[in-house]
């Protein structure tokens, strides 16, 4: 059996962090609000795919910080259980404008005070964890204040 790993990227620019709204018509959740990231390709390692996908889905240029988190989800898609792994990103270019790929259909620039906002508008995908992806960004802030 062959293990699924995730990757997603926390870029923070100033006192917010970036994420995206999955497009309408994308097979796997659509319309919700994610962190830029997905699968690793065979034999690529996590920091290098985390910086792939950014870029593909962004356009913009990062390199890692470090490693936020490790954890297991379920993705609503069957099959064993993926492993997550959250990186800090650093942009390379702070000017560097975000290109939308056809995954997502738009971004926003959010800060601690918008998540509940960004979040409450249907946000509640059909897996394990729901508010994954607001927790992830919620221990960011958390932790980046202390």
């Amino acid at each position: 059996m062959t293990q699924r790993v995730g990757v997603v990227g926390i870029i923070p620019r100033g006192e917010k962090v970036l994420v995206l709204r999955r497009a309408a018509g994308e097979s796997f959740l659509p319309g919700f609000v994610d962190l830029p990231g997905g699968g690793l390709e065979p034999g690529e390692l996590p920091e290098d795919g985390v910086i792939r996908e950014v870029r593909e889905e962004t356009g913009l240029t990062t390199s890692v910080v470090r490693i936020l988190s490790v954890r297991p989800y379920t993705d609503g898609l069957g099959g064993n259980r993926p492993i997550l792994i959250v990186f800090l990103l650093r942009l390379k270019d702070d000017q560097g404008q975000v290109r939308l790929s056809e995954e997502h259909d738009e971004f926003r620039w959010v800060d601690r005070s918008e998540l509940d906002s960004v979040f409450r508008e249907g946000q509640r995908p059909q897996t394990s964890d729901p508010d994954l992806i607001r927790g992830i960004i919620q221990e960011y802030f958390e932790s980046d204040s202390s």
